[in-house]
């Protein structure tokens, strides 16, 4: 156990949607995994991969037709490392391959026309992908105070970030890659109320010292290629931050929302007074079953064996295992110091305290 209590934006949801899965798998509670992957291949994962590539800071000024075929690749080696993986514990099924090749073929489809779509919205330069920090989170009561455990510990959370970037005006966005099914787009008003990317807007702007203008909702739908691809439809909607600006096709969607300093305030506070209640010693543990969240849920089986009152012990220890992998993986790229050169002395700050 560290010094500091550290916590993650997906223990925060756990946390949310069901306590015993939190209590279950946070790495500052039991820290159980299970043994056996639960997927294949992680298609979302592939795809940041590729966009991460494309987008690093370090090839933007190389010429498009240099960086997409780099990008094409880092897609199919996340593929494949993943696939890798879940083999050493057994052999994939015909079904499996043939779900896995198909998605390869998809992904591979979809990122060769979002970067022909891409080379008509991209107007910005991109000054950190795929970053990993740690901030000290302050008391909201005290700013000037960081939060700390009954015991003492100060409490740090750990956030990760898809891709921070700079306008022709020099204000500073964040990029939210999203890839969504192939379903109608969500609402504007569920994209600006989104929670991980105000958490992300709140986090980068304490640890990094610059005013963020907002967040760029940067979706690609897995659809298949059709004709409405050709054609650009133009939003732009009043917001409280400014205008909102939105262009889309039938497979990619980017939505420009500025954002306020209060709302991105007002979610630093919320995710301070969640990681109170998480450290409170008088915590209940229960959960919280729904089938929409239960279904996919890592530690169904420990759960049922407890909520029919049998001894769960058994189970995880045949099927779970106290955590093995580490929150950045190495091999996938990120870095903090991926800025440009105005700027560079941003990325060597680190909040007090943070872990090295």
């Amino acid at each position: 156990m560290s010094v500091n209590y550290m916590a993650r934006p997906w223990e925060s949801r756990l946390f949310r949607r069901c306590r015993r899965a939190w209590d279950l798998g946070a790495r500052e509670r039991q820290d159980y995994e299970p043994i056996e992957r639960a997927q294949v291949f992680d298609f979302g994962e592939a795809m940041h991969d590729a966009l991460d590539v494309y987008y690093f800071p370090g090839m933007w000024e190389w010429g498009r037709a240099i960086v997409r075929p780099l990008a094409l690749a880092g897609f199919e080696k996340s593929m494949r490392r993943d696939r890798d993986a879940y083999t050493q514990t057994g052999e994939l099924s015909t079904e499996q391959i043939q779900d896995w090749e198909q998605h390869l073929e998809l992904g591979t489809a979809i990122l060769t026309r979002y970067f022909d779509w891409a080379n008509e919205v991209d107007r910005f330069t991109p000054i950190q992908v795929a970053s990993q920090f740690d901030i000290t989170l302050p008391d909201p009561t005290n700013p000037d105070t960081g939060l700390i455990t009954r015991e003492g510990r100060p409490l740090q959370y750990r956030v990760r970030i898809d891709l921070v970037v700079i306008d022709d005006h020099e204000l500073y966005w964040l990029v939210e890659h999203r890839v969504v099914p192939d379903q109608p787009w969500l609402d504007l008003e569920a994209l600006r109320l989104d929670e991980q990317a105000l958490t992300r807007s709140w986090a980068w702007q304490l640890s990094f010292l610059a005013k963020l203008e907002g967040t760029i909702h940067n979706e690609l739908r897995t659809a298949a290629p059709g004709a409405g691809d050709s054609a650009m439809e133009v939003r732009a909607v009043p917001g409280a931050g400014g205008v909102m600006t939105q262009r889309s096709t039938e497979s990619f969607r980017r939505t420009h929302i500025p954002r306020t300093e209060l709302e991105i305030e007002r979610q630093g506070i919320a995710v301070a007074l969640e990681m109170q209640d998480m450290t409170d010693p008088s915590l209940r543990i229960y959960p919280n079953p729904a089938w929409q969240h239960c279904s996919r849920c890592a530690y169904r089986p420990p759960c049922l064996a407890m909520t029919q009152g049998i001894d769960e012990r058994p189970i995880l220890e045949t099927s779970y295992r106290k955590r093995v992998d580490v929150d950045f993986q190495l091999g996938r790229l990120g870095s903090v110091w991926g800025f440009v050169p105005e700027i560079h002395r941003v990325a060597e700050y680190r909040a007090p305290g943070a872990e090295q």
